[in-house]
């Protein structure tokens, strides 16, 4: 284990700078790695544009297609790029594919035409799987991916078929923590074994937000039922408006002030997020305690702790964008500078602020790359537990 890894599952580094503060906080990474960059709405102009650098070479798989020289017309220039997005239209994932689909191409030389596409199935796996196997390495096929793929793949789930350390990464946006949302008046229900349980909304039970209620189930005794197989959150709100579940996750702004405004839903906690060695809470929701304030004095440690932290990791990279194996690097160059100029455009981090949060970190290239190997290096004895964990609880047989 790296010392980055053990750093990782004792001290909760992975959540540096998601949370609330407008001043410049870093995010840990790996030795080696430059470190992300926070990003807020209230930015009034991006700083000067800075190199990115070249993305890892792929192990494997030839490119098809090789960009154009420098000569020739832009390699993008009357092309399509198509965006495959691995959940249902209306979520978090899909809001940051249509925003960047909207704002790339001004920074990709030759104004490509993006076009964006839902493929939701199994928490990501479907997408993923298709993706990895049939995409051809040209640059004109990208996924948008959430941290729902990170965790299949982490807990060797069967129907996983890819692997996303071998994918080329444009980059990654990670926003802020997520908040359980609870049916108004259920909480009360969590700690009564005699009452129906509170029905969990989930896609596999593999999103980040699940955390707190998985271990809470194992540590708190909390009376919760899940019901799997929705596409993505918009399904779930969509379920929960109709009484079908009681309780979803998200991190979108919009999406939490909505249900909370309309009296539907209230705040049980927000994921733990530490800023300066201190666990906080979300800075536009401040009176919702973090999942470590919840669990108090019977929060899990040992094994136990080590595997809520690596399960809450793939939270650090969030939304990647990504394409496959084998793209050539002069393409994946051209991809890397257009979605770093992007995520430092003002026009971009207003609509984010509209639309999602106004506060995220933002990774280029090779610092996503080696933040993905790292998360999926988790200890094969943790992966265990979690698996088990998982089986307890009823979310997997």
């Amino acid at each position: 284990m790296s010392r980055w890894q053990l750093a990782f599952l004792v001290s909760f580094p992975v959540f540096l700078a998601l949370t609330a503060c407008t001043s410049a906080t870093t995010t840990a990474v790996p030795p080696g790695a430059a470190t992300p960059r926070v990003v807020t709405a209230a930015t009034a102009t991006p700083p000067p544009p800075r190199s990115v650098p070249p993305a890892t070479k792929a192990p494997t798989v030839a490119a098809t297609v090789a960009p154009a020289r420098e000569s020739q017309a832009p390699y993008y220039q009357g092309k399509t790029i198509e965006i495959t997005v691995e959940s249902a239209a209306g979520g978090g994932t899909d809001t940051v594919a249509r925003v960047s689909a909207s704002f790339l191409p001004k920074f990709i030389p030759g104004n490509p035409r993006i076009i964006v596409r839902n493929q939701p199935g199994a928490a990501g796996a479907v997408a993923n799987n298709i993706f990895y196997e049939k995409t051809r390495p040209d640059g004109f096929g990208l996924l948008q991916n959430s941290s729902s793929p990170i965790a299949m793949q982490m807990k060797n789930r069967d129907i996983s078929k890819y692997d996303l350390t071998r994918y080329r990464y444009v980059g990654n946006i990670s926003r802020a923590a997520n908040v359980l949302l609870i049916r108004k008046g259920l909480t009360k229900r969590l700690t009564d074994a005699k009452s129906p349980p509170v029905v969990v909304g989930t896609k596999e039970g593999e999103e980040t937000w699940q955390a707190l209620l998985i271990w809470g189930k194992e540590f708190l005794g909390w009376n919760l039922r899940w019901v799997p197989g929705y596409g993505g959150t918009s399904e779930m709100e969509l379920a929960l408006r109709r009484g079908e579940i009681d309780l979803i996750g998200s991190a979108n702004i919009t999406i939490i002030n909505r249900l909370t405004q309309e009296g539907l839903t209230e705040n049980l906690a927000v994921e733990d997020s530490v800023v300066g060695g201190k666990l906080v809470r979300r800075h536009d929701l401040p009176d919702v305690p973090t999942s470590s304030e919840v669990f108090g004095d019977k929060k899990p440690t040992g094994v136990p702790g080590q595997a809520y932290v690596a399960w809450i990791g793939p939270k650090l990279i969030d939304k990647s964008l990504a394409a496959p194996p084998g793209t050539p690097d002069n393409v994946m160059g051209i991809l890397t500078r257009a979605y770093d100029e992007m995520t430092r455009s003002r026009e971009f981090k207003q609509l984010m602020g509209k639309v999602d949060t106004d506060i995220f970190v933002v990774g280029i290239g090779d610092q996503t790359a080696s933040i993905m190997k790292e998360v999926l290096g988790t200890p094969p004895e943790v992966l265990t537990y979690t698996k088990e964990l998982q089986r307890k609880v009823g979310i997997i047989k």
